[in-house]
Formats: structure tokens, C-alpha cells, sequence
């Protein structure tokens, strides 16, 4: 699966090309950005429960979240949305949307971070390990490439970590009608929910590790001085060409967003409409499937 900061930056993407976009998406994240953060950090927010996250084993939740049901999590939240219930339409809005962009960029790149893990594998790291370094180094080189330069160790990282309206540290973690989104909704689809202090304790977890990228510190996780050989073998080269997977990836969101707005729009959330949905972006894990 891809990068978390990757993901939070083709939600910026989605954003810049609005107008690609239905109207009320496009407005959703143009106003509401840092709620389609969240809901695009929501999959992987479990990892930042601990101050040791990204290479040990994922959290449970964060294994549920990716396998159990993620669609169906998905069209329960945008059902309460519809209804206008516990946030703003236009927040939760953002928020699905933001769920959404997640589980399609996991589903259309996680194949060929696969086939890279599977030839790239250093001598005694775990597939595991191969699949985060992959990831990582993927998008440190997208936001060189989109920026300029790399942006471990600067204020314009800790920017795009920004996933609460209040700036300074979320002291209250995840606001209230966002939670009980979160909770209902995986209530239903996955049988089980996380608790509004684990949901807190998640939040804090991300400001902090945003702290520590933007600071002096985080340089130690840039892109190293030889990454050269590495650009052609994971990102763009004879045998790889990232930035196009990634063109085509959003592209496979703006189309699961137009059809999700129509969905919402219509606020039917019958077995049929849903069975229909599903038709177009099966149920499966978020990783091991194509959208």
C-alpha cells in the first residue's frame, strides 16, 4: 500500500484539478481539506498509535480497516453523510472522499509495489520491510518531483500532515460527530469499532510524527544522497514509470468519486443501489485488488 504521504497528497491533487470533479466534491475539498486528509489517513491512522509505527507489524486495527470490509465501511459513512447526520455534509463529504482516494490509489498501486518488493528485496528484509522502503522512497520522489525538492526537515511537510482544522497539538484528538462516523459505521461493516480514545491517541500519534519529519531530525529520513540508482530501479526508469501509475490512479478516483457523489446525491442506500455500487468497486481487501 502506498505511502501515508502519499496519500494525503493525491487528496491535494484531487483537489487542485476540482473541476474534474462534482461540483459537491470539488467544494467539499476545496473548503475542507484537512477533513479529506483525515479520511484519507483514516486506513492507516492505527500505525501512529505508538511511537514506534511504520515497519513493525500493523496494528489490528489497521488490518481490519484494509481487509475486513473496506467498501462497505466506506458506503455506511457516506450513507450517514447523506443524511446530514453527526458532521456538515460538506466536512463529511470531504471525509468520504478523502476514504475513498485511500482505498483506490491501495488498490491500483499496491500491484506493481508487489512486483518491486519481489525484485528489489534487499538480502535479509522481509517483504514487509521491501514494501515500506519501496513506498517511502516512491513518494519522497513524487514530492521532490512536484516541489522542486525534498521536503523532509521543512514547515511545508508538516503542512500537508494536517489533518485538523485547529492548528498546535490536538489535544482533544478526533472531533466527536467525526468519531461516531467512524464508529457506527464500522460498527456495522466490520462488526467491531475503535474506541474515541484509541481514535485520539491515533491523531496525536501523526501530529507527532509530522513534528518529527518537518524538524532537523526528519532529514534523516530524506532521500539519501545516492538515490539515484534507486529513482530508475522504483520510480521512473526502464521497467518502472511511477508518475503515470499515479495519473492513472487518480484517474480511477475521479471516477469512484463521481459515482459515489451520484450515490449520495440520490441518498438511496438500498441493497440493490448498494449491490450495484459494489458492482463497479468490488469488496475485498484494499491492497490485494484492482478497482
Amino acid at each position: 500500500m502506498p505511502a501515508l504521504l502519499l496519500h494525503l497528497t493525491a487528496v491535494e491533487r484531487l483537489s487542485a484539478e476540482a473541476e474534474q470533479l462534482p461540483k459537491e466534491i470539488s467544494c467539499a475539498l476545496t473548503e475542507d481539506i484537512e477533513y479529506a486528509r483525515l479520511g484519507a489517513a483514516l486506513s492507516d491512522l492505527p500505525e501512529y498509535g505508538g511511537l514506534l509505527s511504520g515497519w513493525r507489524e500493523p496494528p489490528r486495527f489497521c488490518r481490519l480497516f484494509h481487509a475486513r470490509a473496506p467498501v462497505g465501511l466506506g458506503l455506511k459513512m457516506a450513507e450517514l453523510v447523506a443524511m446530514g447526520a453527526l458532521v456538515g455534509t460538506e466536512a463529511g463529504m470531504a471525509f468520504v472522499s478523502g476514504y475513498f482516494t485511500h482505498l483506490c490509489l491501495d488498490r491500483q498501486l499496491n500491484p506493481l509495489v508487489e512486483r518491486l518488493a519481489a525484485r528489489q528485496r534487499r538480502p535479509r528484509e522481509t517483504l514487509r520491510e521491501a514494501h515500506r522502503r519501496i513506498e517511502w522512497l516512491q513518494a519522497l520522489f513524487f514530492l521532490r518531483e512536484l516541489h522542486g525538492s525534498d521536503l523532509m526537515g521543512t514547515r511545508l511537510l508538516r503542512s500537508k500532515l494536517q489533518i485538523s482544522k485547529r492548528r498546535g497539538f490536538p489535544t482533544q484528538g478526533i472531533g466527536r460527530g467525526l468519531y461516531e462516523l467512524v464508529r457506527l459505521s464500522s460498527r456495522e461493516a466490520l462488526r467491531e469499532a475503535p474506541t474515541k480514545e484509541e481514535m485520539d491517541s491515533w491523531v496525536r500519534g501523526l501530529y507527532l510524527h509530522g513534528l518529527f519529519l518537518s524538524s532537523p531530525l526528519g532529514r534523516l529520513r530524506g532521500l539519501p544522497s545516492h538515490s539515484g540508482l534507486s529513482e530508475r530501479e522504483l520510480y521512473r526508469g526502464p521497467e518502472v514509470d511511477f508518475p503515470a501509475e499515479l495519473k492513472g490512479a487518480l484517474e480511477v478516483c475521479k471516477q469512484v468519486l463521481g459515482r459515489l457523489a451520484s450515490f449520495i446525491r440520490r441518498g438511496s442506500f438500498t441493497r440493490r443501489t448498494r449491490e450495484r455500487f459494489l458492482a463497479e468497486l468490488p469488496e475485498g481487501s484494499i491492497d490485494s485488488c484492482a478497482a
